[in-house]
């Protein structure tokens, strides 16, 4: 029998944790590198990103390669009240503030919003994915319902043993166009 979505989101999220410092490192490195070495970031000139947690992939240093490479970098800031997400540009860190969700999210009365059809490549945070580039996330759906209508190119990081064969889909799940997977020993893509 098929484990349900929460209790897959409860072991990853548990196992993330767990991971001891150096092998976040060592994933970290090896995500970073496949994807700055991914055709779609060099295709890519606006990138959505996510400022991530600390359980989640370090996302800083993929916003400071894009920086480097004279990409434009947007930045989720989440409304509760629909479910939706905006984009805005951030150009250092203090664009940012603690808002929704104790996220860092972008200050909306000091940074440029881009829409949806803008961005080039945006880059989904998950907890678990599957073979078909489906993905479990934190459960509220923002990135399901933004993806819906989203027409460009969209990836995810994820180390190995966040990857299952399949996740039970629901009619409102989207999946994402790829999944860059680091795995200690080989860094592969699905």
């Amino acid at each position: 029998m098929s484990q349900s979505k929460e209790e897959l989101r409860k072991k990853h999220s548990t196992e993330l944790q767990k991971l001891s410092k150096d092998n976040r490192k060592i994933i970290n490195k090896q995500l970073q590198k496949c994807l700055f070495n991914h055709q779609k970031w060099h295709k890519a000139q606006v990138l959505g990103v996510t400022i991530s947690m600390p359980h989640e992939w370090d996302t800083w240093p993929i916003i400071e390669q894009a920086w480097a490479e004279k990409k434009i970098v947007v930045v989720p800031k989440c409304h509760p009240h629909d479910k939706s997400m905006t984009f805005h540009q951030i150009e250092t860190k203090e664009d940012l503030a603690i808002q929704y969700f104790n996220l860092l999210e972008p200050i909306e009365s000091q940074t440029k919003r881009y829409d949806k059809n803008q961005i080039d490549l945006l880059l989904v945070p998950g907890l678990v994915f599957d073979r078909s580039n489906y993905r479990i996330g934190h459960g509220g759906g923002y990135y399901d319902r933004f993806l819906a209508d989203f027409n460009a190119d969209s990836l995810s990081l994820a180390w190995l043993n966040q990857v299952v064969d399949q996740i039970t889909i629901e009619s409102f799940d989207e999946p994402v166009s790829g999944v860059i997977i680091a795995d200690p020993d080989l860094p592969s893509e699905i």
